[in-house]
């Protein structure tokens, strides 16, 4: 006598993949938003470091200038941001692409950094300071 499975308890089956599946994902679309943060944080510890030393530099060898970040192009793909401040290549991204992890330059001072395609924290570069412009549950999220 041939046994198979019924109707019902394929669909049972079927049905507990989709909602063990569905647990899953959510849970591993936050551990890559929790990788980005982590990434943002070492990034603005690094750049903000720098920029300090720039001042620092600067004060010593009594000049009195602004601190440009860049020469970098507004809303480009592949330019290298903070540039005049650090010693290695972030490369950027653009308002199209929105590559996770990645930062864009919006204009001459302002930054944004691209945790996921729905989450995005701006920044603004003024006074020798970047400051975040997201709202305040973001920016205490970075600090």
């Amino acid at each position: 006598m041939k046994r198979a499975f019924s109707l019902l308890e394929l669909i049972i089956v079927i049905l507990l993949i989709i909602i063990i599946t569905t647990f899953l994902i959510t849970k591993y679309d936050s551990i890559f938003d929790y990788t980005n943060v982590t990434k943002l944080k070492s990034d603005l510890a690094l750049i903000r470091s720098n920029i300090s030393k720039k001042i620092s530099e600067n004060t010593l060898l009594g000049i009195d200038e602004q601190i440009v970040l860049d020469n970098s192009k507004i809303d480009t793909k592949n330019e290298k941001l903070f540039s005049n401040v650090i010693d290695f290549d972030l490369l950027s991204t653009n308002s199209t692409e929105k590559r996770s992890g990645s930062w864009i330059k919006t204009s001459a001072t302002s930054y944004e950094f691209i945790i996921s395609n729905t989450k995005q924290i701006k920044f603004t570069y003024e006074d020798g300071k970047i400051l975040c412009k997201s709202n305040e549950e973001l920016c205490k999220e970075i600090q």
